[in-house]
């Protein structure tokens, strides 16, 4: 059966095939449709140029799987698994070309440097039609923003708090080992394997790059070079979780993901400064948060890892495994275990592997693949002899806001 014809196993849903109302960026409902080898089963999210959809490998009869509104992806069972994927669909009018194509990048990129990475998922294979773009993906499971509001008061136990902390941690790492900055880091994009695979189900996984940038590039002589920064950039990003260098137009650099992964999952146990904050006012509140009023939601032995952390200069490397540690302080001085069930989990399964690795991993987050990095000597020099006295009207001592 062609790609490019409609299903005809069962007279399925009629699709439109051009954009919606003639817009051009819209894509086209794909449910029904018969592609290499898939059939759309259903649209599990949508956004302004795009969609993600279940999809299933095609085989007589699940063509009934597209009507039945019982179905839940979140229950397939453990041996159909390997039928199932995500489908991201992206239209190829989008402003600054189709995202897909830099997630495809990053998510390669990942499987060759880090190959059996656990925090991200794989690519299966990616295509482009006219009008718009689709990858085939690991089938993943809930967010941790769903699974945060499942919980009671909306937050997660310490113990859990602290593990998928660092698991976040070293994704966010390896994501800027390979070149990329990911600069929409929120509770959505973190997402857990599926419950019924063993090998992912206590991972969670970095998900959606559409926002993501390279910052470093080579040059003639294979060298790897640090983009020089912008001196003003559009936001980007979402507004309560980002860097709050973000809401000064600052180029957002991998501190900058480092704080906003940290605002993400603070929130997931305690609050921040702004967590009860009406969404008109965040910025205002944003703006004149400091170091001290971050630190004072959190355990003490974080308070040295971020004050580091908030001492280097914007293009620095972050001091991953000072933060790393500081996580891990807190996990042995509460006598937490790595394998301890998380709060959503009333058994573990049993062939899901051991999670005790995250309790050693002191040379992997010092690791630094990029230590022969070279920096743009201009912007070093500009740090060291600034051209102006600091902004007064600045009121956070946040580094990454002052330079």
């Amino acid at each position: 059966m062609s790609d490019d014809s409609k299903n005809q196993a069962g007279n399925l849903i009629s699709n439109t095939i051009s954009g919606v109302g003639g817009d051009p960026t819209a894509v086209p409902d794909l449910v029904g449709r018969l592609l290499k080898g898939r059939i759309v089963l259903r649209k599990v999210d949508e956004g302004g140029f795009g969609a993600v959809y279940i999809v299933r490998t095609y085989k007589k009869g699940i063509q009934n799987l597209i009507t039945d509104f019982t179905f839940d992806y979140t229950n397939i069972p453990e041996d159909e698994l390997k039928e199932y994927s995500i489908m991201k669909v992206e239209s190829n009018s989008t402003e600054g070309g189709c995202g897909l194509k830099i997630e495809v990048r990053i998510l390669n990129e990942i499987k060759r440097i880090f190959p059996g990475s656990e925090q991200f998922a794989d690519i299966f294979s990616a295509h482009r039609r006219q009008k718009y773009s689709y990858v085939f993906m690991t089938l993943l499971g809930k967010s941790l923003k769903q699974l945060m509001i499942e919980q009671p008061n909306n937050q997660f136990s310490e113990s859990t708090w602290l593990r998928i902390s660092i698991q976040g941690l070293y994704a966010v790492k390896q994501l800027h080992e390979v070149g990329f900055l990911h600069r929409d880091i929120k509770p959505a994009n973190i997402v857990l394997g599926h419950g019924n695979d063993p090998k992912k189900c206590r991972f969670i996984h970095l998900i959606d790059f559409g926002l993501a940038r390279q910052y470093l590039y080579r040059d003639n002589l294979g060298n790897i070079m640090h983009r020089m920064p912008r001196p003003h950039v559009d936001f980007r990003g979402t507004e309560r979780y980002c860097s709050i260098s973000m809401h000064f137009d600052k180029e957002q650099n991998r501190i900058d993901d480092v704080w906003s992964l940290l605002f993400t999952f603070i929130e997931m146990n305690r609050e921040l400064p702004w967590s009860n904050t009406d969404n008109d006012r965040l910025e205002e509140v944003k703006k004149k948060t400091k170091l001290a009023d971050i630190l004072s939601f959190l355990p003490k032995e974080l308070d040295e890892p971020l004050t580091k952390l908030n001492s280097l200069l914007p293009l620095d490397r972050p001091n991953y495994e000072d933060i790393y540690n500081g996580f891990l302080n807190c996990m042995k001085k509460s006598n937490y275990k790595f394998d301890d069930k998380y709060d959503w989990e009333i058994d573990i399964h049993p062939k899901s592997p051991s999670m005790e690795k995250f309790g050693n991993m002191q040379k992997e987050f010092k690791r630094n693949l990029l230590a022969k990095m070279i920096y743009p000597k201009e912007y070093y020099l500009k740090m060291k002899n600034p051209s102006k006295e600091p902004d007064k009207n600045i009121l956070t001592d946040i580094n990454v806001c002052l330079r």
